[in-house]
């Protein structure tokens, strides 16, 4: 594994980070079902539960009542490449999928001297089908997100794996140590900093709300930045994003809007400069350093 420690990690949430909806808005169109209805059945599931003094997960209870579509036949034969598909009618925000390239593209070419490099990575209590089959799946180093196992003949029937706010943490760690690339890290083990492929102060975490606190106070607490973005057309959001930067949980916070010209993609690009730069710094205090103590015998 590479120690250089020369990647800078830009971390997004997903749903009213890099699109104005739920994803799965873009099946419920598709398969005439009131996208409005369905979150309120499964608040209603949630609150069954409760009354039965179980405490079920909102990320459980939501896959779950997908699953249950699908055997009453409203979701028929609902497969993993289906959700790929419609990944491709989410709906993003202005800038996107730009955004993306132009910041790798161009920050690896201003540092290409340095050896900087730049990942991207979705973090989302959302589906990992759909995140791939969006139109910035291609620009993502990785997902971690919700997802389903299949039947026999490739019908989703049960949750593989439900992510919600606070195991978003545990990916941050993943991608820490380099456990997305080495399988063979312990995500819970013990690695010293010089040996963790991304240390958090080189990682960015881009989200919209209260329930991506877990993840800012992960990275606040170790010299990671935290940015906030709300939907322009929301003063509800615009309200849960400046109570963010009002309590410190976030360094900025703007619109979600990724075009180069807006508030946002200037807060980022200069987040991302200053990580550059400092990296730049370590280098050169290194290789000083290795000169004055001289060669080991």
């Amino acid at each position: 594994m590479s120690t250089s420690q020369n990647i800078i990690a830009l971390l997004y949430d997903f749903d009213s980070t890099l699109s104005p909806e739920c994803m799965q808005e873009a099946l419920f169109r598709k398969r005439g079902v009131d996208g409005d209805e369905f979150w309120e059945e499964k608040r209603g599931l949630i609150k069954e539960a409760e009354q039965k003094g179980i405490n079920y997960d909102t990320e459980c209870a939501y896959m779950n009542l997908i699953l249950r579509y699908v055997r009453k036949g409203t979701f028929p034969n609902l497969s993993n490449q289906e959700l790929r598909e419609l990944g491709k009618e989410v709906v993003l925000y202005p800038g996107l999928p730009l955004f993306l390239r132009y910041i790798k593209e161009s920050t690896e070419e201003k540092y290409k001297l340095h050896g900087i490099t730049l990942e991207h990575y979705v973090i989302s209590t959302g589906l990992t089908e759909m995140v791939k089959g969006s139109a910035i799946g291609p620009e993502l180093e990785g997902v971690f997100a919700s997802e389903y196992n299949t039947d026999k003949n490739g019908v989703i029937c049960e949750i593989a794996r439900a992510v919600g706010h606070t195991k978003k943490t545990e990916f941050l760690h993943l991608i820490n140590k380099g456990g997305n690339k080495d399988l063979s890290i312990d995500v819970n083990g013990l690695l010293p900093r010089e040996l963790r492929r991304i240390p958090f102060e080189n990682m960015i975490y881009i989200a919209d709300g209260p329930t991506d606190v877990p993840c800012f106070a992960t990275l606040n607490h170790r010299n990671g930045i935290s940015i906030g973005v709300y939907n322009p057309d929301s003063e509800e959001a615009f309200q849960k994003a400046y109570q963010l930067r009002e309590q410190n949980r976030v360094f900025s916070f703007g619109e979600a809007d990724y075009r180069t010209d807006s508030h946002t993609f200037r807060t980022i690009f200069q987040a991302v400069t200053g990580i550059a730069e400092r990296i730049i710094r370590e280098q050169d205090e290194a290789q000083r350093k290795g000169r004055r103590e001289g060669p080991k015998l």
